[in-house]
């Protein structure tokens, strides 16, 4: 994938990152959220984390699939830059790296809207 490619999706993640993270903490905010109650303690408790899992479980996983290309991409970048003669190297481990980690988390998402 071109440089500029991949710096458009970085600035893009962010982006992503930015409304989800504004979405995922306005869950918790007592007024703002259908699954909130009166206080943020509440919105804390089992049942409504576990509500909110159910319905927005989708959020997490984009939440999760933004935040790892934009950490993993900008520490490739900045391993690149130290050593670019490894760029195969370096490229291969974070596709490894993301795609790995990517799994778990969905499975760990999955292991909670199951159980």
């Amino acid at each position: 994938m071109r440089a500029s490619t991949l710096q458009l999706l970085q600035y893009l993640s962010a982006m992503a990152l930015v409304v989800l993270l504004g979405f995922h903490i306005i869950e918790r905010v007592p007024g703002l959220s259908p699954l909130t109650p009166e206080s943020y303690e509440e919105s804390l408790s089992y049942e409504v984390v576990r509500r909110a899992y159910k319905e927005y479980w989708w959020v997490l996983a984009l939440l999760l699939a933004a935040a790892l290309f934009h950490g993993l991409n900008g520490l490739r970048g900045i391993l690149l830059e130290w050593r670019p003669a490894a760029h195969r190297v370096i490229n291969l481990v974070f596709v490894a790296a993301f795609i790995a980690l990517l799994a778990y988390g969905l499975r760990t998402i999955a292991l909670h809207l199951a159980g």
